[in-house]
């Protein structure tokens, strides 16, 4: 009979090892979506090493070796640290249990591309209102949802869990109970969005438990169903860009194009940190830097331009 061993690695896989980090992402309520990414991120590190290998292979000799063989492939920089940061995850925490020994993975420095949002020609294709009288349930619903996302910035996940209760009209509030934080939050509504929700909910009728959002059937929408739902939709509008964390991205930009306090704008979106925040303002080019420039410039404030020209006359005088 075999003895039982107190050695944690004994006969252990990289896969046991990743099952294990999984089933601890899970007892942490880990959000879907990052479950997701945890997920793919083992994935896609077994095309380049199997997961039945033992679990002594995780070391900084393999996981450099696996990151030349991302930088072989096809793919953007950005892709490649992706992949990297959710195995360094895992890594970590197999080395916090004493599954393998603690070691650096290096993430390679990315070129991160400007995230471009939606224009206001496409805006206005998305945000012209149906026929009420002739289109279908779900094309009605697509519209209010476009609306409900340029009108909060809110994430997928959040908005297909919203209950009609969730929703208080009267006072302008949507309370928000699946965050990405974990966090519940209650936020205010604009009074456009109060007025689209109404008429929406005429339609749509339901008790407090109800989803906000959902199929024709009255059945809760998916993450993917949604997603293909707005992709439909924007396509049939004549607009290539589908995205749906677009919208998020373009609440961002014209919040603070408006004029928005950022620290306002990082409760909006429900971050965490504020350097979160400021990664979505990427989007802001040359034309929005000129903007008030002149205005918000300390040396405006201490010199003018007539000053300067009369100093330089005088000289050449």
């Amino acid at each position: 009979m075999q003895k039982i061993s107190m050695k944690l690695t004994q006969n252990m896989t990289i896969r046991n090892g990743g099952d294990q980090f999984l089933r601890w992402c899970r007892l942490n309520n880990y959000a879907p979506d990052t479950l997701n990414f945890y997920e793919q991120s083992l994935h896609n590190f077994s095309l380049f090493c199997s997961l039945e290998e033992p679990i002594e292979r995780l070391n900084a000799d393999t996981m450099e070796e696996y990151t030349f063989f991302l930088q072989k492939k096809d793919i953007s920089s950005v892709t490649v640290h992706c992949y990297l940061r959710g195995m360094k995850t895992v890594i970590r925490y197999l080395a916090d249990k004493g599954f393998i020994s603690h070691f650096e993975i290096i993430l390679p420095k990315t070129v991160t591309p400007v995230k471009e949002v939606y224009t206001e020609e496409e805006l206005k294709k998305l945000l012209k209102k149906p026929d009420v009288k002739k289109c279908s349930f779900a094309e009605y619903r697509n519209w209010v949802i476009v609306n409900y996302l340029l009108g909060t910035g809110q994430r997928r996940n959040t908005v297909i869990n919203l209950k009609i209760g969730d929703i208080d009209l009267p006072n302008k509030l949507v309370t928000l109970r699946m965050t990405k934080n974990k966090k519940q939050t209650i936020l205010p509504l604009t009074k456009t969005l109060v007025a689209v929700l109404e008429e929406y909910l005429t339609y749509r009728g339901g008790d407090k438990e109800d989803y906000l959002f959902c199929t024709w059937e009255g059945k809760p929408i998916t993450p993917d169903g949604l997603s293909n739902n707005i992709r439909k939709f924007n396509l049939r509008r004549g607009v290539d860009r589908t995205a749906m964390h677009l919208f998020r991205h373009t609440f961002a930009y014209l919040a603070m194009k408006n004029k928005m306090d950022i620290l306002k704008l990082q409760r909006l979106l429900c971050h965490s940190r504020l350097d979160t925040t400021q990664k979505y303002l990427r989007s802001f080019g040359f034309e929005e830097l000129k903007e008030d420039y002149e205005q918000y410039n300390p040396l405006e404030r201490f010199m003018s331009e007539s000053e300067v020209m009369h100093n330089w006359k005088a000289m050449r005088e």
